[in-house]
């Protein structure tokens, strides 16, 4: 019970942290200067800024992943999950995200929104970027949790 906590928890914190920082941010910055001009791919700003959070929120998802489960089980679960979902989501992106034809200005936000797409390279390395961040964050904490052994 508590692997699926500590999982859940996770998922719950990188979700947390992802939406909280990046739907604002993109609706204070707005499209004109999210995306490139006249498209619906974001560009190289937002790229950076978007990869700085959620490499972030995979480091603290998966230390709460160990530390809510006490196992370093959560913390491959999560990366699992995270990793499963982020190329699902790319797979979307790349092969089944309608192709908009028209003017970015005549879109709605929920049109837009449906239709935004990151760059290939962007899709395929987030997942793994963000599942080795989650390791390393994980074990660290299982590093801190071993005992230290006393000789001499």
């Amino acid at each position: 019970m508590r692997l699926l906590l500590g999982v859940a928890a996770g998922v719950a914190v990188i979700s947390g942290i992802a939406l909280l920082c990046l739907v604002p941010l993109f609706l204070l910055l707005g499209p004109e200067h999210a995306l490139v001009s006249d498209s619906l791919e974001f560009n190289t700003l937002w790229i950076g800024i978007a990869l700085v959070v959620c490499l972030t929120a995979a480091s603290i998802g998966g230390w709460i992943a160990h530390r809510v489960a006490g196992s370093i089980g959560a913390v491959l679960g999560l990366i699992a999950i995270v990793v499963a979902f982020g190329l699902a989501d790319a797979g979307y992106h790349q092969l089944l995200a309608p192709v908009t034809a028209v003017a970015r200005g005549q879109l709605g936000w929920f049109e837009l929104l449906v239709g935004l797409r990151e760059p290939l390279w962007y899709d395929l390395t987030l997942p793994v970027l963000m599942g080795i961040f989650i390791w390393i964050a994980g074990s660290s904490r299982d590093i801190e949790q071993r005992p230290v052994s006393r000789r001499g």
